[in-house]
């Protein structure tokens, strides 16, 4: 081997550590401004991160024919998440309840329908449908007032909601599901939601946590 050749050669090995760490330190910094590309430098290119969203069907009107029928659900509730996955979803649990017809708008067929999220703004306990009042007497020290109906009602705290009255909520407007007794701070937090072809749809939910 030449002296040149030598030179040559050992230029080409002590260059490659260097730059095997300037790709490294390259592909920290993209990843820091995009956590979420894939596929190489084309992610660059590749549209905004955004939320994702997720229309789901959760009852059929056949099922809500009558006032106060009800369906209880799961929603996967999808956001970003900062890796290479992109998506991660939550899984919320939700009732869909149809009210009698005096707590409806005729003009609104989507009026016949309370959708909320079952996790009480308390402190984030599963809350249930109760239809009997005394079972809201003994179970959620709770007694209503006749013409009785059925309420949301948590059995950690008691926290009870009346889902033909609505209740102002900063930010929001009035929403239903007004707290009548217990702790909770606010109504059940809302799902938005279509209907087409005989089916309720998910559309989104309201954000935020406990409180």
């Amino acid at each position: 081997m030449t002296e040149n050749a030598r030179r040559t050669f050992l230029r080409i090995v002590t260059g490659i550590p260097i730059l095997g760490g300037a790709v490294l330190a390259a592909s920290a910094i993209l990843r820091y401004f995009k956590p979420t590309m894939v596929g190489g430098p084309k992610g660059l290119v590749a549209p905004p991160d955004e939320a994702g969203s997720s229309i789901q069907a959760v009852a059929s009107l056949s099922e809500l024919t009558q006032p106060w029928d009800f369906k209880e659900f799961i929603y996967i509730r999808k956001s970003v998440e900062y890796s290479s996955r992109k998506i991660q979803g939550a899984k919320i649990p939700g009732f869909v309840v149809r009210v009698p017809d005096e707590f409806t708008d005729p003009k609104d067929p989507k009026s016949k329908f309370v959708v909320v999220q079952r996790i009480c703004p308390h402190l984030g306990c599963t809350f249930n449908f109760v239809k009997s009042p005394e079972e809201l007497s003994g179970g959620y020290n709770y007694k209503p007032p006749a013409p009785t109906h059925p309420y949301f009602a948590c059995p950690c705290h008691l926290s009870v909601y009346d889902p033909t009255r609505k209740q102002e909520v900063a930010l929001q407007g009035a929403l239903p599901g007004k707290v009548v007794s217990g702790p909770a701070p606010r109504p059940p937090r809302t799902m938005t939601f279509d209907i087409k072809d005989g089916q309720i749809l998910i559309t989104g939910t309201e954000g935020g946590g406990v409180g």
